[in-house]
């Protein structure tokens, strides 16, 4: 039996920024007082304060799987007067976490940047604060936190007979071929079946199961004339996301 590992899949975490609460950056989101001490420019009862930009990031926590991909959108809110090329750093992310672009640029023409998070099938599990910087040309930089959740991925196995399946020449035979599902893989499985010995048939030639299902029954009909010996039939089984399971079960055809 062989163990299914997911190695990809893309998940689409933030189609549209959302409102989290960060800190302005950019040449006014500072003042300097009469003593020359720098500080936060106090904020206006409405609206941005001149010359500053927020960052956008989704209010919701984004969710991604163990040994997957995931693209994500940080938008940027630019106030009256500021037009600069804003570049974005990432820190405290997730062990077995990367980001790609490691340091994305909005454009001053631009509203936002797409990232890539990448996470490893050993990536840390739980849910995490992934602070965001962006680094304005000129001003303070603007800081907010990017809400990750990291789970499980999801696996499964395909199961077919530990023993060799007998079949004469001119019988039928059959055979029950199934998938093994981890506790968090809920996704149907399609089986195919490789090349079959000459003369051999087997039916249905392929069955979708479904998240409520873990095994189906086939049925292998001989030739009279079907060839004669050991055989290895491969069984695949495809999943709606994600990389093919196989596994492999014997088959001996006899004279009849």
């Amino acid at each position: 039996m062989k163990n299914f590992s997911t190695t990809f899949m893309t998940l689409v975490l933030a189609g549209v920024p959302g409102c989290s609460e960060g800190t302005p950056g950019g040449p006014g989101a500072t003042v300097t007082t009469e003593s020359g001490t720098t500080v936060t420019a106090k904020k206006p009862i409405f609206g941005q304060t001149e010359n500053t930009f927020n960052l956008d990031v989704p209010t919701m926590s984004s969710a991604l799987q163990q040994g997957q991909e995931a693209e994500a959108t940080i938008g940027i809110k630019r106030a009256l007067n500021f037009d600069e090329d804003v570049t974005l750093k990432f820190s405290e992310v997730p062990k077995g976490v990367t980001i790609e672009p490691g340091s994305p640029v909005i454009k001053h023409g631009d509203k936002d940047a797409s990232i890539r998070f990448k996470a490893t099938d050993e990536a840390a599990i739980g849910d995490f604060k992934i602070k965001v910087s962006g680094h304005p040309e000129v001003g303070a930089d603007a800081a907010i936190e990017f809400k990750l959740k990291v789970t499980a991925k999801e696996t499964f196995s395909v199961s077919v007979p530990s023993l060799s399946t007998s079949l004469k020449q001119g019988e039928t035979q059959t055979v029950s071929i199934g998938i093994s599902r981890d506790k968090n893989f809920m996704q149907d499985v399609t089986l195919t079946f490789g090349e079959l010995p000459e003369g051999v048939t087997i039916s249905p030639e392929s069955t979708v199961l479904t998240s409520d299902t873990s095994e189906s029954v086939f049925t292998l009909t001989a030739a009279d004339d079907a060839s004669l010996g050991n055989f290895t039939v491969k069984v695949m089984g495809r999943p709606a996301k994600g990389e093919d399971a196989s596994d492999a079960f014997k088959l001996a055809v006899t004279e009849k």
